[in-house]
C-alpha cells in the first residue's frame, strides 16, 4: 500500500527532539544555502565530504540508512540516465575527467537529496508550508505545494487499485502490442479520472469560499539554539567551498 499522510507523519517518532524543536524558517534557510553550496562544489573529494556531512546530520537527527537508501532509489533512475551516456560518450577505454565528473553529479544529487529528506522528514508538513508563508512565498505556490501533496498520495492509490484490477483479470503486463493497447487505455482513464478529480475539488474550494490564500499560524520566535544550528550549517558548506577554492584554484 503506498504511503499516507499520516504515514508520513508518523516518521517524526524516531526524530531526535533537537531536529524537531529546530525553527521551520531556520531549518529551510540551512538547507537551500546548504544546497547552493554543495552545487558551487568543483571537486570529487570534496563533494563527497560535503556529502558524509549531510548523512552524519542525517543520522544524528534520527534518520536510518535504511530510510536514506529508500530515498536514493528514487532519484537513481536519473542519475544512471545522465552519467551512463556522460562515461560512455567517447567509447572505451573510459577517460578519466568522465568518471570524475560523473562522480560529482551523483554525489551533489546524493547529497541535495540528504539534506531535503531531512528537511521534509524532521517536522510537519504544516510546519513547512508555514515556513514558506513566513518567507514571503508566493500563496499560490504554497497552496499547490499543498495540493500536490495530498493527492499525490490519491494518485498512487489509484494506480495501486488499476493494478490489482488487471491483475485480477489476469493481465499479465508483458509488453507485447495487445498489452500496449490496455496501458494506454488504463492511461487515459486514469487521466479523465485525475481531471475529474480536479474539477470536483475546485468546485469544492470555490464553494467554500477559497481566494488562493492558506491559513497559517502565527511565526515561532527564533532563539539562540535555532541561530546556533543555521550558522553552523552555513560555516559548514562555507569552509568547504573556501578550503577547495585555496587548495584547487
Amino acid at each position: 500500500m503506498p504511503k499516507t499522510q499520516g504515514d508520513i507523519q508518523s516518521d517524526l517518532v524516531g526524530v531526535s527532539a533537537w531536529a524537531l524543536s529546530w525553527e521551520a524558517r531556520a531549518k529551510l534557510l540551512a538547507v537551500i544555502v546548504f544546497i547552493f553550496g554543495v552545487i558551487s562544489l568543483n571537486t570529487a573529494s570534496f563533494a563527497f565530504i560535503a556529502f558524509f556531512i549531510s548523512v552524519i546530520g542525517a543520522l544524528w537527527m534520527g534518520l536510518s540508512i535504511i530510510f536514506l537508501l529508500k530515498r536514493y532509489l528514487i532519484i537513481a533512475p536519473f542519475l544512471l540516465l545522465m552519467t551512463v551516456p556522460l562515461l560512455f560518450s567517447s567509447g572505451f577505454p573510459i577517460e578519466i575527467e568522465q568518471v570524475s565528473f560523473a562522480s560529482i553529479i551523483i554525489l551533489k544529487a546524493v547529497t541535495c537529496m540528504t539534506v531535503m529528506t531531512i528537511l521534509l522528514h524532521t517536522q510537519t508538513i504544516d510546519d513547512f508550508m508555514d515556513s514558506l508563508a513566513h518567507l514571503k512565498v508566493p500563496p499560490i505556490v504554497i497552496t499547490i505545494l499543498l495540493l500536490s501533496y495530498r493527492y499525490v498520495f490519491l494518485f498512487f492509490d489509484d494506480i495501486q487499485k488499476m493494478q490489482l484490477a488487471a491483475r485480477s483479470r489476469f493481465f499479465s503486463g508483458k509488453i507485447t502490442l495487445r498489452n500496449l493497447k490496455i496501458y494506454g487505455q488504463l492511461m487515459g482513464g486514469l487521466l479523465i479520472k485525475s481531471l475529474d478529480r480536479a474539477e470536483n475539488v475546485y468546485k469544492a474550494m470555490t464553494a467554500r469560499c477559497f481566494n488562493g490564500t492558506l491559513r497559517v499560524g502565527n511565526a515561532k520566535q527564533l532563539n539562540r539554539s535555532d541561530i546556533f544550528k543555521t550558522v553552523a550549517s552555513f560555516t559548514l558548506i562555507f569552509a568547504l567551498i573556501a578550503v577547495e577554492r585555496i587548495y584547487f584554484l
